[in-house]
């Protein structure tokens, strides 16, 4: 499928989904259920990089205690290819407080050689959340530091976020990249569309060690979560960012996704 024709299908979907007519959230079994999600990605670049591809099978196992879910990644950049084994865990301590964390391991040739990550989430009144946390990378030799969160607001059928991240790398000054995300939910939880902005060095689409290599980047994407089948989801996505590589040179990035997912 060319770039064209991904791109004039993603924008269908969201014009037809902008005129749905909204309806109550309901979250009652859904957020129960154990699930498979695979996920593809694409970037394509206007300079004489090749495109870099990026795919990811997860099984989210919900349990009393929280969600447990083991990943396998797979990237491909600068013709070097890996696999990384993830996975990430959500530890429910009552309601309203809950516990991320994640860990990572891979060769390090393309992703991190380990990773590791937690992040404190709080509920709050109003419909409103707020998170602190903290990740880490190890690229042999370099080290880098994330710290992170998040303030989190739920008014109706949309949801928004904003969201700061602060990168710290031996013999490097501090980076920072700032997001804002709003969602709309449609027939229920996972039904929805998003739109994310933002600015910053951070890199928001990838983790692997190529994508460090920027100054600064301007980027905005939408994504679709729709139903395909009974319990069966397809989310596709667009992001588009201007990247500084140095002061001399920069470059416009296309990401593209798509994702299948089915709830068991």
């Amino acid at each position: 499928m060319s770039i064209k024709i991904y791109f004039l299908t993603v924008i269908t979907i969201l014009i037809l989904s902008l005129t749905s007519p909204a309806q109550e959230i309901n979250q009652k079994e859904i957020k129960t259920d154990d699930r498979i999600l695979i996920t593809f990605n694409n970037d394509f670049f206007n300079d004489d990089t090749r495109s870099w591809q990026f795919a990811s099978a997860e099984y989210q196992l919900r349990e009393s205690f929280g969600t447990l879910i083991p990943r396998l990644n797979f990237a491909n950049r600068f013709s070097n290819s890996e696999i990384q084994f993830e996975a990430d865990a959500y530890v429910l301590f009552s309601q309203k407080t809950y516990l991320y964390l994640n860990t990572g391991f891979a060769e390090g040739k393309v992703f991190p050689k380990s990773r590791a990550g937690l992040e404190l989430y709080q509920v709050l009144p109003f419909d409103a959340e707020i998170s602190l946390g903290y990740r880490y990378l190890y690229f042999s030799p370099n080290k880098v530091n994330i710290y992170s969160g998040s303030i989190g607001y739920y008014f109706g059928d949309f949801w928004i976020s904003f969201r700061p991240f602060f990168v710290t790398e031996p013999g490097s000054k501090t980076k920072s990249t700032f997001t804002l995300t709003g969602r709309r939910y449609f027939i229920d939880s996972e039904n929805y569309l998003t739109v994310r902005a933002g600015f910053g060095s951070y890199p928001v689409s990838g983790n692997t060690q190529a994508d460090f290599f920027r100054n600064d980047s301007k980027f905005f994407g939408v994504d679709y979560q729709f139903y395909i089948l009974e319990k069966t989801t397809v989310q596709l996505g667009f992001l588009l960012e201007n990247e500084e590589l140095d002061i001399n040179r920069s470059r416009s990035r296309y990401n593209f996704l798509i994702a299948f997912q089915k709830i068991f």
